[in-house]
């Protein structure tokens, strides 16, 4: 049975792109056959997620797929009246030849891809679970359990919240954080990371 994830973030610039790389590398020297999707990217170039993507994993290039981009570094909603969504949907349920499929969003669940859809419906349309990415940093417990009460609402289950340590302002305050986020949100897993050296 296919591993289906779909990468989304308590706001932007979190690390949701560092997370699907590690992810993915992880999986890949597991021995599973592994594929990357970003479906949109906005400030591209020089904004290329799957071309980080591409490094931190390990993955051969013809596994990294980016579906739609824009040039300027702005919510979609901005540069799309009608945002193809059925087209990226059918893109990404059209992929087979793997065990473990990885979807990055754009910015955080409710960033608007255009004037109906959001980013979080590509969980929904394509049956991922979402693993959702946490700076380790004041606020963010709050953070975390609004964006998890939501897919609780929608009914979209959560399969970990990846914890990004590269935020944190010291070990005690780091470690508080992620017991809580344990302790709060007992229906996920919790795991952390930190920076990758380089990027």
């Amino acid at each position: 049975m296919m591993l289906r994830y779909f990468v989304s973030g308590t706001n932007t610039d979190v690390g949701k792109t560092v997370f699907s790389g590690l992810l993915a590398r992880e999986l890949r020297e597991k021995g599973m056959r592994v594929r990357y999707v970003k479906p949109v990217q906005t400030g591209h170039p020089p904004d290329n997620d799957a071309e980080t993507v591409l490094r931190i994993s390990g993955l051969e290039p013809d596994r990294v797929h980016l579906l739609f981009t824009g040039t300027e570094p702005v919510a979609p909603c901005f540069l799309w009246d009608e945002f193809p969504f059925e087209e990226a949907v059918d893109a990404i349920n059209a992929i087979r030849d793997c065990d473990a499929l990885i979807v990055e969003g754009a910015g955080g669940l409710l960033v608007p891809l255009d004037r109906e859809r959001f980013v979080y419906e590509f969980a929904g349309a394509c049956n991922l679970q979402t693993c959702l990415v946490v700076p380790n940093r004041l606020g963010c417990i709050s953070d975390a359990l609004l964006s998890t009460h939501f897919l609780q609402a929608k009914g979209l289950p959560l399969a970990m919240l990846a914890v990004n340590n590269r935020y944190a302002s010291d070990s005690v305050n780091r470690d508080r954080n992620v017991d809580s986020l344990i302790r709060l949100v007992p229906e996920a897993s919790v795991r952390t990371f930190d920076a990758v050296p380089g990027l």
